[in-house]
């Protein structure tokens, strides 16, 4: 039995593909895969995937059934394609079919685009695009007593009680059922009460005891037939469907992927020899759930979809607005209610019908008393408005009352009677001035001033409100500027504080969180700027003095109450702070970075806080770098050079001893000398000498120290630096570029060259 269910599950898939080469299912054994295009494998292969059908038990049923191994392989073949992203047939048409309708609020339209995008927003083609909808039949449900029996439906027949058996027996082709001892039966075109009722009546010749009930018959269906179903007319895939026996009319409407844009939901025709047996209108289900029109269907049943008659659009404020499919007599208000009714900010008064006529376009305004009697008209536009931004009973107050905001206008309210309403008055309220606001009714703004203490003491007549006034209740406080005071320094919390009249330095102090660690609290600044109202230009505007608070917040002396705009200041302690880092490197014992304890540390000093010097280092190379910079100091020189004040960020390197001298550049033997003398041409000889054309003009030597001293060059003599341990010769080499001078010989040969040439072009001119 199971085999049987996933058998026809797995045929009314490929019906889909296979209908267009008109096969029916006994005839899969012929079918050709390289027959079907693209889009057909591309359908099989999802409703495999939507059956939940293993695809190694499809193609296992399949070859049962009598389809050549070969065809099952390219079949394979095909579907592995699809699997690897390598299918390149045209799904335009499938892709788009699982595309969902936005539901999102639609603005309403205006009288330009009221009639575009109609057939993108139909309502019902959402239904046969929603991938989670299945319309298969339920074949594991009791065999319906109204089910007709055709070729090739299997009949169990079972006897229990006195006498038991069971009988499995299939529909002849001529509408016969064989049956062991009773004979045949003929079932065809019955239902199956009435199958049974024949049946009984044959096998209570041989079995009698049916008819005391001491044997029981039951006759149920067993495999379940395949049928032929056509559909035509205006649906987006028609043709011949081979379907279960099962299935119903929204069974094939959903494989159809359902009407096109010009087909009705209103009115499916099913015909059943030749006769329309069953108009079926697909908003009863889709509105109320109603399942009568989704009735079984026969083999070689047709279902026609034809051509909408009318189809009006609403948009605006409705709880989904699309195109909606009317029948010629329904009203405005069946449409919204199709709609799913009026949104709450909606215009439920009048509606705009937007037609087109013969010529123009036309708009008529509907009111609310005609809806159940106006007929829309094909292609029709219907927007809904939202109702206005504005109330017709509002008013507001602000300002110094207990409650402000929007209050009723109830009549004959007057301005006691919203202030009243706003729970009165605050304590801080300017009695002897407000104003209302309103807007007149030709939209013209007025103020209307008011003494509040004049109305409210009843010595002036109380002012009758009107919709949209609002009353303004001043505040004393709106009248004069939040004053502050300032603090900064070495406190927690430095800024600005709201100033409150009575402050002292120790409560600004504390609201500032109190004093950090190395705050100088006996010397507190107070800057106050000098009230000053004259109209001459004055030298001193603002007064200091200065305030000693000890850890307590106590002040020394009289207390100073502060006063607005003052500018306190909290100064730092002198001596208690950092003097910053200095780096030391090099051939020192314990490199690192080191803090200065005195603001006159030397750098002869803090190398002996680093243990001093190794065996192998240089002090007198020793470098300095200031911000980048080399410093010139001297530790083995004069004294004064040698109390060199370190500053903060300073660093320090001291060299290794190096006894050898380098000589580079423009020689003939580049290399390291062994320190012997001070002569700068015995490292020169000692190097071959110079290159050709490598003049010792710009020749200097780079000390260890990091200075660098030039060769020295008066008139005809040369003055050669002194060469110490670990100095570096620099001969630098022409560059390529550089021009050739000639000597006076040379010169003399050209010169001679240009006279013989001069002459004989003179002679070669005669």
């Amino acid at each position: 039995m199971r085999y049987r269910i996933i058998l026809l599950l797995i045929f009314s898939f490929l019906s889909v593909a296979l209908k267009a080469q008109n096969i029916s299912i006994a005839d899969v054994q012929n079918t050709k895969v390289d027959d079907l295009t693209d889009d057909q494998i591309m359908i099989i292969y999802q409703k495999l995937q939507s059956s939940g059908i293993s695809e190694s038990t499809a193609y296992s049923i399949l070859e049962q059934k009598g389809m050549p191994t070969a065809e099952v392989e390219k079949l394979k073949l095909r579907i592995s394609k699809i699997k690897s992203g390598s299918y390149t047939g045209n799904t335009t048409k499938l892709s788009s079919k699982r595309d969902s309708i936005s539901y999102s609020r639609v603005k309403p339209p205006s009288i330009e685009n009221v009639f575009d995008n109609v057939l993108s927003n139909i309502y019902g083609k959402s239904f046969f695009n929603n991938p989670k909808l299945s319309f298969e039949p339920n074949i594991r449900i009791a065999t319906p007593e109204n089910y007709v029996l055709g070729p090739d439906d299997e009949l169990i027949i079972i006897l229990t009680g006195l006498n038991e058996t069971a009988v499995k027996t299939k529909v002849a082709p001529d509408g016969f059922v064989q049956i062991p001892y009773a004979g045949l039966v003929n079932v065809s075109g019955m239902t199956i009460a009435q199958a049974k009722v024949q049946i009984r009546a044959k096998m209570l010749k041989v079995y009698p005891e049916i008819a005391t009930g001491k044997t029981s018959l039951s006759v149920t269906l067993g495999n379940i037939r395949s049928i032929r179903v056509t559909v035509v007319g205006q649906v987006i895939q028609p043709g011949t469907y081979t379907i279960s026996s099962l299935s119903t009319l929204f069974n094939v409407l959903y494989q159809t992927d359902g009407p096109t844009e010009n087909g009705s939901l209103r009115s499916i025709e099913l015909i059943r020899n030749n006769k329309v047996i069953k108009t079926v209108d697909f908003y009863d289900f889709l509105q109320k759930g109603l399942m009568d029109g989704n009735v079984r269907l026969e083999d070689q049943d047709v279902i026609h979809i034809p051509f909408y008659q009318k189809r009006v659009v609403i948009a605006g404020e409705v709880k989904n607005p699309m195109a909606y499919e009317l029948k010629q007599q329904e009203t405005l208000d069946q449409l919204i209610q199709y709609a799913g009714g009026f949104k709450a900010e909606a215009y439920e008064g009048m509606v705009k019908v937007f037609q087109k006529g013969k010529t123009e376009l036309q708009v008529k305004n509907v009111n609310k008393d005609l809806f159940e009697n106006y007929v829309p008209m094909n292609g029709d536009s219907v927007v809904v408005s939202q109702i206005l931004d504005r109330y017709t009973n509002r008013v507001r107050i602000e300002g110094a009352v207990y409650r402000p905001g929007v209050f009723e206008l109830t009549p004959n309210l007057s301005l006691k009677g919203l202030i009243k309403d706003a729970d009165g008055l605050k304590n801080d309220a300017l009695m002897n001035r407000g104003y209302i606001n309103r807007t007149q009714p030709d939209l013209k703004k007025l103020t209307i001033p008011f003494d509040l203490d004049k109305i409210m003491s009843g010595d002036a007549p109380d002012i009758a409100l009107q919709r949209e006034d609002e009353v303004h209740i001043l505040s004393t406080h709106e009248l004069h500027q939040d004053l502050t005071l300032s603090i900064s320094g070495l406190v927690k919390k430095p800024g600005i504080y709201p100033f409150r009249k009575g402050m002292q330095l120790p409560d600004l102090i504390a609201m500032a969180g109190g004093f950090q660690y190395n705050a100088a609290a006996h010397r507190i600044e107070v800057s106050r700027i000098i009230p000053n109202q004259s109209d001459t230009v004055a030298n001193q505007l603002v007064e200091t003095f200065t305030v000693n608070l000890d850890s307590n917040l106590n002040v020394t002396g009289n207390p100073i109450e502060l006063q607005a705009l003052d500018k306190i200041t909290v100064p730092q302690l002198v001596n208690f702070q950092t003097l910053g880092n200095i780096g030391i490197g090099g051939e020192v014992l314990f490199p690192g970075v080191y803090a200065l304890q005195r603001r006159d540390e030397t750098a002869l000093e803090l190398i002996a806080r680093a243990g001093g010097i190794t065996p192998t280092g240089s002090l007198v190379n020793a470098q300095i770098y200031r911000r980048g910079l080399r410093v010139d100091a001297d530790f083995v020189g004069k004294e004064k050079d040698r109390k060199l004040i370190l500053l903060p960020q300073d660093s320090i390197f001291i060299p290794k001893e190096n006894p050898f001298v380098e000589v580079v550049g423009g020689v003939n033997t580049p290399q390291l000398f062994r320190y012997h003398s001070q002569n700068f041409k015995y490292y020169l000889n000692a190097a071959g000498g110079v290159k050709q054309n490598v003049r010792l003009k710009n020749a200097f030597v780079s000390y260890p120290n990091g200075i660098n001293s030039p060769v020295k060059h008066f008139l005809f003599f040369r003055n050669y630096p002194v060469v110490t341990k670990g100095s570096k010769i620099v001969i630098p080499q022409p560059s390529l570029d550089v021009k050739v001078r000639l000597g006076a010989g040379e010169i003399s040969a050209v010169a001679t060259a240009l006279t013989a040439l001069v002459s004989i072009i003179a002679i070669l001119k005669k």
